[in-house]
């Protein structure tokens, strides 16, 4: 009997051993935005892995920066960004209290969606056609500049 109780004492004395989480270390540092350090030491890695920082494990461990790429991407992608970028200039355009009001229909004009203004491709053709017939045309090769009427 007394056995057994040493070998019950001697296991609750044992460190338990840790079982090292990279997605549970990215969730903690990229959406949770909490402190490395502490991210590190809930996720199962050591004090001396968790001072050293996580440029330090993204560059010893490659499943840790494989969590945090993914991650990352996870939160930031254009789908997911667009309806928000343009929910928010469309609450700019409705509010007549805004001073940002005019910026947010120049941008939402830009949308393929809405596409507020009228482009004309020969517009720029027509502006360089002007600017190119009020001068005098120069030949490269000739050796005389003609004079100016």
């Amino acid at each position: 009997m007394s056995e057994s109780a040493n070998s019950i004492n001697n296991l609750s004395e044992q460190p338990i051993p840790r079982v090292k989480n990279p997605e549970l270390l990215a969730r903690l540092v990229i959406r949770e935005n909490k402190a490395f350090n502490e991210s590190a030491l809930l996720a199962g890695y050591s004090p001396s892995i968790a001072a050293r920082g996580l440029k330090a494990l993204c560059a010893y461990s490659s499943s840790v920066s494989e969590a945090i790429r993914r991650e990352t991407e996870s939160l930031i992608s254009l789908d997911k960004l667009k309806p928000l970028a343009v929910k928010r200039l469309y609450e700019e355009i409705v509010n007549p209290k805004s001073s940002l009001g005019m910026k947010a229909i120049e941008l939402a004009g830009r949308f393929k969606e809405t596409d507020w203004f009228v482009r004309s491709a020969d517009v720029q053709i027509g502006v360089f056609a002007a600017l190119g017939e009020a001068g005098p045309t120069i030949d490269a090769v000739a050796s005389v500049i003609p004079p100016e009427d």
